[in-house]
């Protein structure tokens, strides 16, 4: 009989032991699987920190690159002084954003790359073309990369590829033709007013053909008049 209790008893105590090792066990390993997502969702958080940063740092180079786009006063093709002056801060603002880019992290090269494809594309001042279409083309690139990094500092899905080859011939010759239309417009209404000469006219209608547009037709001559009333010679010589 007492035999019999001891061994009950010895079962009961393995069964709770092995219960309270189980669950020793379990929330053991519930407490470790815990413990390395928190540190996964740390890493994480702290790379998508760090990123931001770097992100912030070429946006805010673009942005002060385009400041200074937008308030140029060249004109033409410019002169060797300001073509230099432009350049050297195309040079520095460009070798910060660069760099702060490339520090971006492999899960974000889709942000990456792009962005350091587009600022590859924009180019010194030559004096060619003229600085009003280079204008055009060195602020377009910058707004693409600038919308790259921006999505990225604000947590957005990274923004659809396009061709800037073509998307900034397009823009150069759009902004081509309406100054060329603003240019014939005032060249028109010049003429009306008696204020042009010979070469108006033949910008005139160089602007023409460069839009496309029909000349302008050449005043028509009007006929001699005639006597119809008189009478028709003989073909002899009058007697004196």
């Amino acid at each position: 009989m007492m035999t019999c209790m001891n061994d009950i008893l010895d079962a009961l105590w393995s069964m709770e032991f092995g219960a309270a090792l189980l669950g020793a066990l379990a929330g053991g390993g519930f407490t470790m699987l815990g413990s390395w997502f928190q540190t996964k969702s740390s890493n994480k958080a702290a790379n998508l920190a760090m990123a931001k940063a770097h992100a912030q740092r070429a946006f805010d180079a673009i942005t002060q690159l385009k400041l200074v786009l937008e308030s140029s006063t060249i004109t033409g093709l410019g002169t060797r002084r300001s073509r230099d002056e432009w350049n050297r801060e195309l040079r520095t603002q460009l070798t910060t954003a660069r760099g702060a880019i490339m520090l971006l992290p492999d899960e974000y090269k889709e942000t990456r790359l792009p962005s350091l494809m587009i600022l590859r594309m924009t180019q010194e001042y030559q004096g060619r073309p003229i600085w009003i279409d280079y204008q055009v083309e060195t602020d377009l690139l910058l707004s693409e990369a600038r919308k790259y990094l921006g999505s990225l500092i604000r947590g957005s899905d990274v923004p659809k590829g396009r061709d800037m080859k073509e998307v900034v011939e397009q823009e150069v010759m759009i902004q081509r033709k309406a100054r060329w239309t603003e240019e014939l417009e005032h060249l028109q209404l010049a003429g009306e007013m008696g204020q042009t000469d010979a070469d108006d006219a033949e910008r005139e209608d160089e602007l023409r053909g460069l839009l496309q547009l029909p000349p302008i037709p050449a005043p028509a001559h009007p006929a001699d008049d005639t006597d119809e009333d008189a009478p028709a010679s003989d073909g002899q010589n009058t007697p004196s």
